[in-house]
């Protein structure tokens, strides 16, 4: 029986004891799962200004070679790079600013470590600005430490740089930038305000999206500067001011335009539940509203709901819905919308419907939409005009059309009545000429008309076409051709008449020199 007793005793004490360990388990489990949530749902804090330190010096990053190869192929002759590095070591700064808006406009980044020495001297402030503009394209950091030291000081800088700087930061995501573009943003100056909510737009964090959100309830800001924070947030996905931003659409007490911004703000943080409630706003009376619910929309390709009112946008009474409606089913690539396009381009009163929606077929890409704007380059009763905007769309998309717009080329390249169109799908044939296009090439030369013949010599440029040498000689030769004549010597290799004169002049020079001397 004691023994019974002892056993039984032992029981209830192991189970007490286990209780108590399980107790501690739990609440120490517990403890910790707080703390882990506390830690997950620790709220973000907005950002602050400040200086910010500068990011070390370094040199322009390695040349892009199939983007030098692309530009290369534009020169006029083998000399102009070794020309282009002259003009950039030696030049005035005027010179050397004329060279870069060429070198920007043709996306050329061969003389980056060149560019990158000459920044280092400038005193230019228009030479500084462009060349920020320079590697800005090439999304090149060599020059963050200058652009970061402007911003945190920028008032003894010209505007122009310091917009460059702001533009440059933004290009090349320098995060290091932030404090100093939101110090920036605060101070009392307002020559920065939209340039450095621009770049904080592109270069910030959730951080600095709770500060423009925080910022929006300011009550000094003007309407313009509302719109700006608004399109600002919308530009930064901030998902997590989603709840503030559909009460600022919601309230129909709010500025027309700080809640157009919100309804493209909502769009931008690609949230489902953004849908409905857009879709809800595109019933509103303002058509300036309901365009911008299309923008909204347009984030949305994979939601039904979406698509649907968008294409329904299409036939809206204002051309600005239609217009935003067209531009949204092209990036949404509605093929639903083809009929509706077709009918636009048929009977729509606005030239510019009109052009968006034969763009807007071009680069959706359908049997049905290709075949009606092949049939309507055929077509001998359209207008010149709309068959050049055709050709320039089907040529931009390269899906189709290509043989109808030669075909198109040939036909008008000898009648002068339709120099317009001939000049149009002319441009369009140069800036990205084909093995194909070495025909009409030759047409192009072998005219009478100086601008035809130009647009011939782009063509060649871009592509020197050897079997068109004797065409090139002739124009050479012809001394009524003027600057056709001179481009095509240098595409020969042949020197040019004023440049031989001046070498005789230098030479007669040298040798007067030496008879003085004597």
């Amino acid at each position: 029986m004691k023994r019974i007793i002892f056993l039984l005793s032992v029981i209830l004490i192991s189970t007490s004891i286990f209780a108590q360990e399980t107790e501690v388990l739990e609440n120490s489990e517990i403890t910790e799962t707080s703390e882990f949530v506390e830690e997950t749902q620790e709220e973000i804090k907005a950002s602050k200004g400040g200086y910010a330190e500068i990011p070390a010096a370094k040199r322009p990053k390695p040349i892009d070679q199939e983007k030098a190869i692309e530009a290369a192929k534009k020169d006029d002759s083998a000399d102009d790079e070794e020309n282009f590095k002259n003009t950039i070591k030696y030049g005035l700064p005027s010179e050397i600013s004329e060279l870069l808006d060429d070198l920007i406009e043709n996306k050329d980044p061969r003389f980056s470590e060149e560019i990158y020495d000459v920044f280092q001297t400038a005193k230019s402030p228009v030479l500084k600005e462009k060349i920020l503009n320079y590697f800005k394209q090439n999304e090149d950091p060599c020059l963050e430490d200058f652009a970061v030291t402007v911003l945190n000081d920028p008032y003894d800088e010209k505007s122009e740089v310091v917009k460059a700087c702001f533009q440059y930061i933004a290009a090349v995501k320098c995060t290091a930038a932030t404090p100093a573009v939101i110090n920036l943003l605060e101070s009392e100056n307002e020559n920065y305000f939209n340039d450095a909510l621009s770049a904080i737009g592109d270069i910030g964090s959730a951080e600095d999206a709770l500060f423009i959100a925080e910022y929006l309830e300011r009550d000094d800001l003007s309407v313009a500067q509302r719109q700006s924070l608004m399109r600002t947030l919308g530009k930064m996905h901030a998902v997590q001011t989603w709840d503030k931003v559909v009460a600022i659409l919601e309230n129909e007490d709010e500025n027309t335009f700080v809640r157009m911004y919100a309804a493209e703000a909502l769009g931008a943080m690609e949230k489902e539940e953004s849908v409905p409630i857009l879709v809800q706003a595109f019933g509103a009376t303002d058509p300036n509203l309901r365009q911008y619910v299309i923008k909204g929309l347009s984030y949305f390709p994979n939601v039904l709901e979406a698509r649907s009112t968008i294409v329904q946008g299409i036939r809206d009474e204002h051309w600005r819905v239609r217009q935003e409606s067209i531009k949204s089913a092209t990036k949404m690539e509605l093929t639903d919308a083809i009929p509706y396009l077709i009918y636009r381009v048929k009977n729509d009163a606005e030239k510019l419907i009109k052009e968006e929606s034969i763009a807007s077929i071009a680069k959706i890409n359908t049997t049905e939409g290709n075949d009606f704007l092949i049939s309507q380059l055929k077509d001998k009763k359209l207008g010149d005009g709309t068959k050049a905007k055709i050709a320039q769309e089907l040529l931009k998309a390269e899906h189709a059309g290509q043989k109808e717009i030669l075909e198109l080329a040939d036909e008008v390249v000898q009648d002068d009545k339709r120099k317009s169109l001939r000049y149009a799908i002319g441009k369009e044939l140069a800036k990205n000429t084909k093995p194909e296009y070495k025909d009409i090439c030759a047409k192009f030369l072998d005219s009478k008309d100086a601008q035809t013949i130009s647009l011939g010599l782009d063509m060649y440029k871009n592509h020197k076409f050897a079997e068109l040498e004797p065409n090139l000689r002739k124009i050479a030769e012809d001394k009524k051709a003027s600057a056709n004549k001179n481009r095509a010597k240098k595409f020969l290799g042949i020197e040019d008449d004023d440049e031989k004169k001046d070498d005789k002049e230098i030479k007669k020079d040298s040798s007067s020199s030496s008879g003085d001397a004597k």
